[in-house]
């Protein structure tokens, strides 16, 4: 393992990455009502545009791992990163809802692989407590992201047009290409074995604590998702608010998130009250966002509030669960991690999606589909709280 500063340095390029395609997936949001009504859409359809980039940024994962630990950490993210390029570039084109569509879906192609070593690179650098101190501090610093870009997209959409948004990505892709290139070492263990790809996911998709850990994560970034697909919608197509003052109304949930990340790395809580903490608090959420839509109610707050506390839980249960799935397979960092992002992923375009075919007059959908999310990570949650703490789970190594 190398030094404390070094590994410091190595989290704020994984951050800067990973940032990226956390850019990608809501810099647009803003604009979403100007971009249905440039394609000449209704509004729903452009949960599309998200749904899409959520599934191949998922599906992805599932070849980034293991190649990862095949022929190395530094190859793969760099061939990533050109794939996001590619489909930045289209985006800014993009003369129809289908062709943004396919761009969105090949930018979730490249930036997949950051997914995977958000989940991977911590576990080639950490073990026991210092790993959950690390994935928590690497959520904080992922979460940033989601707060900044919303509003440099509104900005850009307000001055220059919606393909901004694009450009700006593309721009940024190339910075940060840059950087890694110069600055980033290889940290894949040298005494990795390299086994073929279904050895490693058939040991994993085995273990029933793994996958109930994957549900979990599943459930908890579905509500997110499904949360970020439909703000845009409800806020500027039903409320009727402006681009600008739905970036600020979507980013109010963030610091949640933020704080919840931060809650969970303290070494002072045990692993097992935190992980409950989290669980409560999305069932809690999904109950607060369906039952205003019984009464027919909706309005910044029955919408705001709900969210504000699903991405606290959120925020704690994402370094925690993964830290739990990811401790015992250190053999397999990178395969383990591409499961763990690449079904997290998929299964929540999968429901973005879902949520995109549903009716977007009011709360209701969102609500049901939160709260549906909330009990499946409850059900997955319950047998693993009856196992005594160890490892990565405890609170002191």
């Amino acid at each position: 393992m190398i030094n404390k500063l070094e590994n410091r340095y190595l989290l704020v390029m994984l951050i800067v990455l990973v940032a990226v395609g956390q850019m990608a997936q809501t810099i647009y949001v803003p604009a979403m009502a100007s971009m249905a009504e440039a394609f000449n859409v209704r509004d729903g359809v452009m949960q599309r545009v998200m749904a899409a980039y959520l599934m191949t940024y998922g599906g992805s994962q599932l070849i980034y791992g293991p190649l990862s630990d095949s022929v190395g950490r530094r190859p793969v993210i760099l061939a990533g990163m050109g794939i996001f390029s590619t489909g930045a570039l289209m985006a800014m084109f993009a003369h129809g809802i289908d062709l943004l569509v396919l761009a969105s879906a090949i930018q979730g192609l490249g930036t997949g692989v950051a997914g995977v070593m958000a989940r991977t690179m911590p576990r080639d650098l950490y073990a026991g407590a210092a790993l959950r101190q690390a994935n928590s501090l690497l959520n904080m610093g992922i979460l940033v992201s989601p707060l900044l870009a919303p509003v440099i997209g509104a900005l850009l959409t307000r001055l220059f047009g919606w393909h901004a948004c694009f450009a700006f990505l593309l721009l940024l892709c190339l910075a940060v290409t840059t950087a890694i290139a110069r600055g980033l070492p290889e940290t894949r263990p040298q005494s990795s074995e390299v086994k073929p790809f279904l050895s490693r996911y058939a040991t994993l998709i085995s273990d029933g604590n793994f996958m109930r850990y994957l549900l979990l994560l599943i459930g908890a970034l579905a509500g997110i998702a499904v949360f970020e697909a439909s703000c845009g919608v409800l806020l500027g197509g039903v409320l009727g608010l402006d681009a600008f003052t739905v970036s600020i109304l979507f980013i109010l949930p963030i610091p949640a998130a933020f704080f919840g990340a931060w809650f969970a790395g303290r070494d002072y809580k045990s692993w097992h009250s935190l992980m409950w903490y989290g669980v409560n608090s999305c069932l809690l959420a999904g109950v607060m966002m369906w039952i205003p839509a019984w009464f027919g109610v909706m309005n910044i707050w029955t919408l705001l509030a709900p969210a504000a506390l699903f991405f606290f839980g959120a925020g704690m249960l994402f370094p925690l669960a993964t830290s739990g799935a990811m401790e015992p397979y250190a053999w397999v960092a990178g395969s383990a991690g591409a499961l763990i992002g690449g079904l997290q992923n998929l299964g929540s375009g999968l429901v973005a999606w879902l949520s995109a075919m549903l009716p977007q007059r009011d709360q209701f959908s969102l609500g049901m589909l939160m709260f549906i999310t909330a009990l499946l990570m409850l059900l997955c949650w319950w047998p693993l709280s009856r196992r005594p703490e160890s490892g990565s789970q405890a609170v002191t190594e």
